[in-house]
């Protein structure tokens, strides 16, 4: 199997290519018979292999290039989804593990009790901040890792554990609970274990169709920024979350505390979800392709003014350059921001800071409710499905099977080994030779190496894309 990666390289997340910060044609990444999984972040990538886990980019405040042994108690990981602040897998044995830079692997316990009331919400921060008590932590470390906002404790870090001999052996031995994947954003950690039980992690995830009816059972969790949505087994679509870019498909752009029935995909059979960091994507069961949420760059390749682009986003942008631009040396660890990057603050400087700019309120003031009422060709917010349409040579050319969803970019798989990109394409992710955004479906360029073999997975992330290949079945 060979990884091939196309996009933001400023952290070195491809060794081999640290001459350039933005790759536009998918580029050789790993080679190895034994690549399990693949995620991507704007600051590192993580690649899984069955001897253990890689992360390519940002670590320590410098690119470098770190490995990390597999779980404790386990032969290898099986499933990875990750945020900016940390990786979340499913082991081999169907354990729950989490790791965040400089305090290893933790062990997540996952419960069959229904989560309280004081747990998740909107307003939740639920990537991996836990109080170390071990190793002391002073107030203030305490500062800098957690928001200035008061937001309820995150459910992770009460359920994690250090990694020790006695972590090994699951807690809930009379009632294992046998986890098969994992999804992550900035506000929600999901998983599923192998009898269709979602979960809002640690604690199991209820909902229905009908009130007081059945739970089916889910084949599928995935998270984008803000928003979650899960497939059940039956194909029916359900999401939550932040909606304030129509990332929920149910017609307007306010947000949802539980998951509801998409009614617009009710009337057929979806297959496969994906999320990316303000729009959705579903795949029926005749390989057609539905987008929704945010389009500001094409991404649901639906017309819009890539010529000049929102404030809120040149706002992002503005902010970016200054992370990527400050020296190692000079920044902290990095914060949390609700956009595209984690902003670096100078040590002991914060006080001599205006306050950051909003880019929620910002993209709030930009696209308010009536964004939903596209009565122009440009279409700024989708907040229902809506078809697109492939135009391949063939059938099959236009038959998606996969679909992934970065920050603002979409790549799309049909049969035949086909990609295809439409979205932001500032550092290339959209893999087409140049740096153009796209509002429009383009046919990604394959490296000949890649021509020859089959696509066994496509992985989006905030900047970047990246598949992985194998031998052509017989």
């Amino acid at each position: 199997m060979e990884v091939f990666y196309c996009g933001f390289n400023g952290f070195q997340q491809v060794p081999s290519s640290n001459s350039s910060d933005t790759l536009t044609c998918l580029t050789p990444h790993t080679k190895n018979a034994e690549v399990v999984d693949v995620a991507i972040c704007w600051n590192y990538m993580v690649v899984a292999e069955k001897k253990g886990v890689t992360k390519y980019g940002l670590v320590n405040n410098k690119p470098c290039l770190d490995r990390l042994d597999n779980p404790p108690g386990s032969a290898g990981v099986a499933q990875l989804s990750a945020t900016p602040r940390h990786v979340l897998c499913v082991t081999d044995t169907g354990e729950c593990w989490t790791n965040e830079e400089g305090k290893g692997w933790r062990r997540v316990l996952v419960t069959t009790e229904v989560a309280s009331a004081s747990t998740l919400s909107d307003d939740t921060i639920t990537t991996i901040v836990e109080d170390d008590a071990e190793e002391g932590s002073s107030d203030t470390a305490n500062d800098q890792d957690t928001p200035a906002t008061d937001v309820p404790v995150d459910p992770l870090a009460n359920s994690s554990t250090t990694a020790s001999p006695s972590s090994v052996t699951p807690d809930n031995e009379e009632s294992p609970v046998c986890m098969i994947s994992t999804a992550c954003g900035d506000y929600h950690n999901l998983g599923l274990d192998t009898t269709g039980q979602a979960y809002s992690l640690p604690s199991p995830l209820h909902f229905s169709s009908i009130p007081g009816g059945a739970q089916q059972k889910v084949t599928e969790v995935v998270c984008g920024k803000e928003h979650c949505m899960l497939l059940t087994e039956h194909g029916q679509v359900y999401s939550w979350g932040g909606g304030s870019r129509g990332q929920l498909g149910h017609g307007t752009v306010t947000n949802e505390d539980s998951p509801r029935l998409v009614m617009a995909l009710d009337g057929m059979k979806i297959v496969k979800i994906a999320a990316g960091g303000w729009h959705s994507a579903a795949i029926s069961e005749f390989h057609d392709l539905y987008m929704f949420g945010w389009n500001e760059s094409g991404q649901l390749a639906q017309q819009t003014n890539l010529a000049k682009p929102a404030e809120c986003f040149s706002a992002v942008e503005k902010l970016l350059m200054a992370c990527c631009t400050m020296q190692a040396e000079d920044a902290a660890l990095p914060r949390g921001d609700t956009e595209d990057t984690e902003v670096y603050r100078k040590h002991d400087d914060t006080s001599s800071m205006g306050p950051l700019p909003d880019p929620e309120k910002e993209a709030l003031n930009c696209y308010p409710a009536s964004s939903c009422d596209n009565n122009t060709d440009c279409v700024m917010v989708q907040p229902l499905p809506m078809l697109v349409s492939i135009s391949g040579k063939t059938a099959a050319e236009s038959a998606v099977i996969d679909v992934g969803c970065g920050s603002r970019h979409t790549v799309c798989l049909t049969q035949g080994n086909n990609l295809w990109s439409f979205g932001w394409n500032k550092y290339g992710q959209l893999g087409l030779g140049d740096t153009r955004s796209r509002d429009c479906v383009a046919k990604m360029v394959m490296p000949p190496r890649a021509k020859q073999r089959d696509i066994a997975m496509l992985r989006c992330g905030d900047w970047g894309t990246a598949i992985v290949t194998s031998d052509k079945s017989k």
